[in-house]
């Protein structure tokens, strides 16, 4: 499993609106009210684990439509108890965003609760669930994948364990090493009994779950983070949830396609959102962090094309571009601004030096770092 995309520890949530009542229990989530029949169910503000994506659920009137489903079986398990909690209606869709693991990979518990519900992507979503998905879990459960799961974790473990051994290492620090510690291991139990679970439909452009409340238009509008990147677009509300094109702190650029990624936020500015839900991350009432985004985006693209273009190697291109403005508005804190470099501007510099080149960016697993949660790792959460 040296590809998966499962474990990219990053602190994504600052604030969120207040809980919903009654909740079951959800953790690693918290279950939040966004408007009169639409909830949420994020990571908490100072989480620190394994990655799991902002679920978001929708009450219609002869169902509900989930977008995205959870990290693993257990994270699916946790949707279905709070959808329970909230209605008796059944679970009729979910629309998985993207195919990165922590989007779909609760689909089988949600399955199993609802088993005729329509499990809706575009057909590049699919083809990733399919294609580089597999490398880290099976079309069925599969104890080989639970145990790297389970050694991958432990993997991150260790180096934890040692800085809690560091007597340079401060209390409230040490605090959130042992939480580490102990969400690795909550994963790994999550994770047994997982398995790949894909769509049951595609759609190209746009299709329409309609309600006279609360219709959903699920929508694809371009090639951003991922290929087939889809988002769900609430008009009589205007609620927007853009999965991982939009992830606040700190957006992902593994395997993205700078150029079109800005066409698609202008896409997204252009619905006019009261509200939009990122793939991670605090919902947003403005387009303030888009255009940061796309400001990122441009300057990647300004600096790194025409050097690529010349044929200036990709590791010279790196030496040469300086970035520490972006850096500055991104990374508040040493923790960030590594996060950023990490994240975000090497990976980005390399997808805008092959675009500028002509070579093809196309679905592949991606790169699992070591799990530790130093500062400056990939794997860090660290926020503060």
């Amino acid at each position: 499993m040296t590809r998966a995309f499962a474990l990219l520890i990053l602190p994504l949530f600052l604030s969120l609106p207040a809980p919903a009542a009654a909740q079951p229990a959800v953790a690693p989530y918290v279950a939040h009210d966004l408007a009169p029949g639409i909830h949420l169910l994020a990571e908490p503000p100072d989480f620190s684990g394994s990655l799991a994506g902002n679920v978001t659920i929708i009450e219609q009137a002869n169902g509900v439509v989930l977008v995205d489903s959870g990290a693993n079986m257990g994270g699916g398990r946790r949707v279905v108890a709070y959808v329970r909690s909230l209605t008796a209606k059944p679970v009729r869709a979910v629309l998985i965003t993207h195919w990165h693991g922590d989007h779909p990979l609760g689909l089988a518990a949600i399955r199993a609760a609802w088993p005729g519900v329509r499990i809706i992507a575009t057909p590049q979503t699919r083809a990733g669930i399919l294609g580089p998905g597999l490398t880290y879990v099976g079309l069925r459960p599969d104890e080989r994948f639970e145990t790297i799961t389970f050694n991958r974790m432990s993997a991150g473990v260790g180096p934890a364990r040692a800085l809690l051994s560091d007597p340079s290492v401060d209390e409230a620090r040490r605090r959130r090493i042992a939480t580490f510690i102990d969400n690795l291991w909550d994963y790994a139990r999550d994770f047994r009994g997982t398995y790949a679970v894909p769509p049951t439909e595609t759609f190209t452009d746009e299709l329409l779950l309609d309600d006279p409340e609360r219709p959903v238009r699920l929508l694809y509008l371009g090639r951003a983070n991922t290929e087939g990147d889809a988002v769900a677009w609430l008009p009589r509300q205007r609620i927007l949830v853009s999965g991982d094109i939009v992830v606040s702190p700190i957006p992902f650029g593994f395997g993205s396609y700078p150029e079109d990624w800005i066409n698609v936020l202008e896409r997204l500015k252009a619905l006019g959102f009261a509200l939009l839900v990122p793939g991670h991350g605090e919902p947003m009432t403005d387009g303030a962090y888009l255009d940061r985004l796309i400001g990122t985006l441009r300057d990647i693209r300004d600096q790194v094309g025409p050097l690529a273009r010349q044929g200036v190697p990709l590791d010279e291109v790196r030496r040469r571009v300086d970035f520490s403005a972006q850096t500055a508005i991104f990374g508040s804190s040493p923790r960030l601004a590594a996060a950023f470099q990490s994240l975000w501007l090497e990976p980005m510099i390399e997808n805008a030096w092959k675009e500028a080149r002509g070579i093809p960016i196309v679905q592949q697993g991606l790169p699992a770092p070591p799990a530790t949660p130093r500062a400056g790792n990939r794997m860090s959460r660290a926020r503060r």
